[in-house]
């Protein structure tokens, strides 16, 4: 079973990436609507209700459900992003968009970031269905465009637009079981906890202007600002609980 659903989530994985849904922030760029006719269509067969969404021409996502039996229980939803960014193919010793099977290694655009995630969640999703599994909770499969740059025509859209559709209780994306190697050689797997969250400050510096001729004396507030930059100021990291909320999180890396 295991050879098998490798191999089903190579070749979906393959033709993610030759389908070049490269997104290089302007809104007619990206194309999603290939691999979400292709998720689709891989899906479907399971018997599963699927839904598709354009936020504009050629920007497509999809999403699949499994409905649960319990309507009070917690809803999960693998997310997966159908864009890549944009190559440089002159940079590239094989071609981006082939999705060549190199040593057991596919290569290509987009295959760790993070299309080979959204081809193992859409193999495993298949495989639970036409396993005849029933959930409590509902399942469901988004394939969401637009996620390299900002999220505007996919994400962003999808939950002012479509709220209900992906509605859910918890939410499976990239970056899930990446695992690290310290200087000890142990190998551990990092467990983030409302990762890729963001906080905007607004920072002013203020000083003594100075004519050309004579800067010596002035209190130059764009020196400052520079001096900033280059140390690299960060705002200090705060230790949380842990999703259980009985202990601290042994590591404030986490956050």
């Amino acid at each position: 079973m295991a050879n098998e659903l490798t191999g089903a989530t190579t070749e979906l994985l393959q033709t993610l990436i030759r389908n070049q849904c490269v997104n290089d922030g302007t809104p007619d760029s990206g194309g999603e609507i290939r691999n979400a006719e292709l998720l689709k269509t891989y899906l479907e067969v399971a018997g599963v209700g699927i839904e598709q969404f354009s936020s504009l021409p050629g920007r497509g996502s999809m999403v699949a459900h499994i409905e649960g039996s319990d309507p009070d229980a917690a809803t999960l939803c693998p997310m997966g992003h159908t864009d890549v960014v944009p190559v440089n193919a002159a940079g590239w010793s094989r071609d981006p968009f082939g999705g060549e099977l190199i040593d057991g290694e596919v290569w290509g655009r987009g295959a760790i970031d993070m299309l080979n995630i959204s081809a193992s969640m859409a193999v495993a999703f298949r495989h639970l269905t036409q396993s005849g599994w029933k959930p409590k909770g509902t399942l469901i499969y988004f394939g969401v465009a637009d996620e390299e740059a900002g999220g505007k025509w996919g994400a962003e859209w999808m939950c002012n637009n479509h709220w209900d559709a992906i509605r859910s209780d918890f939410v499976l994306t990239e970056m899930g079981g990446w695992s690290t190697v310290g200087p000890d050689d142990v190998r551990r797997v990092v467990v983030n906890t409302g990762e890729k969250g963001i906080t905007w400050r607004k920072l002013r510096v203020s000083g003594t202007p100075a004519h050309g001729s004579m800067p010596f004396g002035a209190d130059n507030a764009l020196v400052k600002a520079a001096e900033i930059v280059r140390r690299r100021w960060r705002a200090p990291a705060t230790r949380t609980r842990s999703p259980r909320g009985d202990q601290p999180d042994p590591d404030p890396r986490c956050h």
